[in-house]
């Protein structure tokens, strides 16, 4: 499934360049939050959260996933991932990470380096060139890219998307319009944005079960 002062970042910037900026649709304001509440077959399976901090022109975007399955005390299944990204103007400029899985945490690091962005992750380690999006789902742009960045392992993800148009979802308690979106990948998942461009539903199957991010409330 689908992870430092501003000063020093703001130093890192200049001092080494940073990624080729990446236009987002959506410009969430400070305080923002999209909290999902993710169910399995319809019943409780965890929560996908994302917290946004701005300060100037500065943007701390947090990723906190809980995943779990249990039956009394054995846990079947056991999934935590916590992202966080910077960015300055519209230019990412740290990605870390760590993640949970099967009892085992792994980590991740990327920054900006000449010529491009230094990964350190699980399976990639090395220097990724040209636009780069994190695979934390909120920036719409990430569906224009044929590729995304695993904020788990490191790796660019091929993707293909194929735009449904606009559907009806409920989000926030209400039904919305919202432009769907397939993305075929690891796993293949659907994802609708409304018309401001906030992620307000992701649907997907994995190992047989039917997984749905339900939104709680719209961002003001």
């Amino acid at each position: 499934m689908m992870r430092f002062t501003t000063w020093i970042v703001a130093a890192a910037v200049t001092a080494l360049g940073a990624m080729p900026a990446v236009a987002q649709p959506w410009q969430p304001a400070n305080g923002d939050k999209l909290e999902f509440d993710v169910l399995r077959d319809g019943g409780e399976f965890g929560t996908h959260l994302v917290n946004f901090t701005r300060e100037g022109d500065s943007l701390t975007v947090k990723t906190d996933v809980v995943l779990k399955v249990a039956l009394g005390p054995i846990t079947f299944f056991d999934y935590a991932h916590d992202v966080t990204e910077r960015y300055v103007g519209s230019k990412l400029v740290w990605v870390g990470s760590r993640t949970k899985n099967g009892g085992k945490w792994k980590t991740l690091a990327a920054q900006p380096t000449e010529g491009g962005l230094s990964v350190k992750g699980d399976k990639f380690k090395g220097v990724l060139t040209g636009p780069v999006i994190p695979s934390t789902h909120w920036n719409r742009d990430e569906m224009k890219q044929p590729t995304m960045f695993s904020t788990e392992t490191g790796e660019m993800l091929p993707i293909k998307v194929k735009d449904r148009g606009i559907e009806k979802v409920k989000a926030g308690g209400r039904m919305i319009d919202a432009q769907r979106f397939d993305v075929d990948s690891e796993i293949d998942a659907s994802f609708w944005y409304d018309s401001a461009g906030r992620w307000v539903k992701c649907a997907f199957e994995a190992q047989g079960s039917k997984i749905e991010y339900v939104l709680r409330a719209l961002p003001a």
